[in-house]
């Protein structure tokens, strides 16, 4: 009797520890197959969306902080005439080379998109957050044309002073008040150097499967009058209009030039 009471005691911490044991996991789901794509696409139509939104970076060059840049936001009104412009200088691009092709045009508000344009891409794939990619697939369209800011260096614009230690971003303006060693025939020195650029990326999109085909990256600028009188501060001496043309006008001029390759045939 005794054996028999010790060797069930002997099979209680086996039986316990069976117990125990965790259950298996269930079997992991199988993959989502992709969704196809059922919309008919037509190559004659194009969207155009973009991305800018109205942040507009002033790196501002003062003679207490060298040759560092102490870099600023200001906000331009009315709110995404930048994006409007960018889209009206896509439309025209685009019909320049074909006049059968249609062009939809599309922004956003989405403040989250403003940030690092890259992370709009996974292994070349476009992926647009909420209901952005759905809409500008919606019409039919072939392709989407999409503009968003573009890091570049400085010194591939020739307009911008020398010694700028800091990426262009998107439009923007650039304003040195650095000591000039360049004398005018007034016998003073130098006027501070005021600057407007783009920096942008214009990428092409294929909307059957939202891969990126081709991609073309712009940076211009130009020098803006800068009067004596108004010397002491340039960015001030301009009105939120007038610094939204200077702008515009460069978005105009160069914009089409940068599209024309990608939607070459």
């Amino acid at each position: 009797m005794k054996r028999r009471l010790l060797y069930v005691l002997a099979l209680l911490p086996a039986l316990a520890l069976a117990q125990k044991k965790p259950a298996p996991p269930p079997p992991a789901p199988a993959p989502e197959a992709a969704v196809e794509d059922k919309t008919p696409r037509d190559p004659n139509k194009f969207a155009a969306l973009s991305l800018l939104g109205d942040s507009v970076q002033l790196l501002n060059l003062t003679p207490a902080r060298g040759d560092t840049v102490q870099a600023g936001e200001w906000t331009a009104r009315p709110a995404s005439s930048l994006d409007n412009a960018v889209l009206q200088a896509l439309n025209t691009a685009v019909k320049a080379g074909d006049d059968k092709r249609e062009v939809k045009l599309y922004t956003s508000t989405t403040r989250s998109l403003f940030g690092d344009p890259a992370k709009l891409f996974v292994d070349g794939k476009l992926s647009l957050p909420g209901n952005l990619a759905a809409a500008v697939r919606s019409a039919g369209a072939g392709k989407l044309l999409l503009v968003t800011r573009s890091q570049q260096e400085p010194g591939l614009i020739a307009a911008l002073p020398a010694r700028i230690y800091t990426p262009l971003e998107g439009p923007g303006f650039v304003l040195d008040q650095r000591p000039s060693a360049q004398i005018g025939f007034d016998g003073q020195a130098g006027l501070p150097v005021f600057a407007s650029y783009v920096s942008i990326r214009v990428a092409l999109i294929d909307l059957g499967d939202m891969r990126l085909r081709r991609e073309q990256s712009l940076a211009v600028g130009t020098r803006l009058p800068v009067s004596r009188e108004a010397s002491a501060n340039p960015w001030a001496a301009t009105t939120p209009e007038q610094r939204m043309q200077a702008l515009e006008a460069l978005i105009e001029a160069e914009l089409p030039k940068a599209v024309k390759g990608l939607v070459a045939p």
